[in-house]
């Protein structure tokens, strides 16, 4: 009768829509799916930007996708039907990983709060688009965020808001009022700092930069030459699957542009990264001294004019190999190229009690100087179950510092032209083995070895009419 028919067309609809669904080996055909969530920080319950989640697939042995969080800490990544390991990371946070996860349908994973990882803390890198600042027990950890006061800066504008570093406007750095402060970069001398460290600062942009660490209190595998401590530079360096970076121009007056990148590509095992940028400004400026002699009663002034414009281009391209969980091998390459041109004119007037003028001298000096550095490493580091960590680093670099004055005094009447090279060659061999051993005490156990070759030719020819 009728029924029977309408029942039996339903089953037989309900047959040909399993079968279509099962395939023809009768397996699940996978399709795209929405995973979404939120990653928040335990201690303050802010939410966490760009924590990383990962969906690794143990049947296929590799990372199948990921996506990051947003401001708000959320996250919504389409992700193909299967089992994954989802792991959710956040440098300097302990990873939270869910085992085994059939996904099957759209689903919200829930709130995800991470925790700190105070050991990791004193080994890894920082990536934070907020700025912060962060007291450990050895040293400050200055966060580089999305900060508008050194946004198209250099790395220069980001020392100078850190706590208890200064800057002057010479561009000399210090640290709690003392210039003799050692800056590394990635926790090694590196040729991004080269001969002069200052003219270097100021070519680096600011957006190439992590995080800035003071040390204050630096261990023995610290080439710790400087008495007030070491500010280190850590430049950086994506995570994420596929290609990403970022862009950079600016410009500003007095006379100043410059053009700045840094870009990553990971796939699998292996990560290629790459920073680099050009700046050129032309920093003119003047300053006046007026000085009284009580015990003369005589009176000198004198007028200073400045111009100062810096050409740089430096890049840093690498590679990185994870060999597994554990270990990785980086190589990278470092060149850095700097163009400096100066001119000051110094007047001095003297005058007597009368305030008649006596004498007069100037002093013209121009200078031209360049600067070139180029600098291979290699980088093994393997981690340990124990939390301790082994590392070898090698370096080879080749510095090379030329500085002409042409010095013109009196009007020409006298004239002194400067010659001033310099190069080096320098080798570094470390290798380091640290264990932490509870919250506040480490086991550090290494081998430092720095070689230099360093040649300077100093020439004063004297000019006389």
């Amino acid at each position: 009768n009728m029924n029977k028919l309408l029942f039996t067309i339903l089953t037989l609809g309900l047959f040909l829509t399993s079968a279509r669904a099962q395939g023809p080996q009768g397996t699940q055909p996978k399709q795209e799916v929405t995973i979404t969530g939120k990653v928040i920080d335990e201690e303050t319950k802010e939410p966490l930007e760009y924590a990383t989640i990962v969906f690794f697939s143990k049947k296929e042995n590799k990372i199948i996708t990921g996506g990051i969080t947003d401001a708000g800490g959320n996250f919504s990544i389409p992700v193909e039907t299967g089992m994954y390991d989802v792991r959710i990371e956040y440098i300097g946070f302990k990873t939270q990983t869910i085992e085994g996860k059939r996904i099957t349908a759209d689903e919200n994973l829930g709130n995800f709060s991470l925790s700190l990882d105070a050991q990791a803390l004193d080994a890894v890198e920082v990536i934070a688009e907020r700025t912060t600042v962060e007291i450990r027990l050895d040293k400050k950890i200055y966060n580089v965020g999305k900060d508008l006061t050194v946004s198209g800066g250099t790395v220069s504008d980001v020392l100078d808001n850190v706590p208890s570093v200064s800057v002057d406007v010479e561009g000399n750095v210090a640290l709690r009022g003392n210039n003799n402060v050692q800056i590394l970069i990635n926790g090694k001398p590196s040729g991004l700092v080269g001969l002069n460290s200052t003219d270097a600062l100021r070519q680096l942009p600011a957006e190439s930069i992590e995080r800035v660490e003071v040390i204050t209190s630096p261990s023995a595998r610290y080439e710790s030459e400087g008495t007030a401590g070491i500010i280190n530079i850590i430049l950086r360096r994506s995570k994420l699957q596929g290609f990403n970076g970022a862009i950079t121009l600016n410009g500003g007056h007095p006379t100043s542009y410059g053009v700045s990148g840094n870009v990553n590509y990971r796939t699998g095992d292996l990560n290629i990264f790459n920073t680099s940028g050009y700046r050129y400004s032309d920093s003119p400026g003047n300053g006046l001294s007026l000085t009284e002699y009580l015990n003369t009663g005589t009176f000198a002034d004198e007028f200073r004019n400045t111009d100062r414009i810096r050409k740089g281009f430096n890049t840093n391209f690498g590679v990185e190999w994870y060999i597994n969980d554990s270990a990785s091998l980086t190589t990278s390459v470092v060149y850095r190229d700097g163009d400096n041109e100066s001119s000051t004119l110094n007047e001095i007037f003297q005058y007597d009690s009368n305030r008649l003028l006596t004498s007069e001298s100037s002093r013209l000096e121009l200078q031209l100087e360049d600067d070139k550095t180029i600098q291979y490493s290699t980088n093994f580091t393997k981690n340990f179950e124990n939390s301790g960590k082994f590392s070898v680093e090698f370096q080879y670099e080749e510095s090379d510092e030329n500085q002409v004055s042409d010095i013109i005094l009196d009007n020409m009447l006298n004239s002194e032209i400067v010659t001033t090279l310099n190069s080096e060659d320098r080798i570094l061999l470390q290798s380091d083995y640290v264990l932490p051993i509870g919250e506040n005490t480490q086991f550090e156990l290494g081998y430092r070895g720095s070689f230099k070759d360093n040649i300077t030719d100093y020439t004063v020819e004297l000019l006389n009419d």
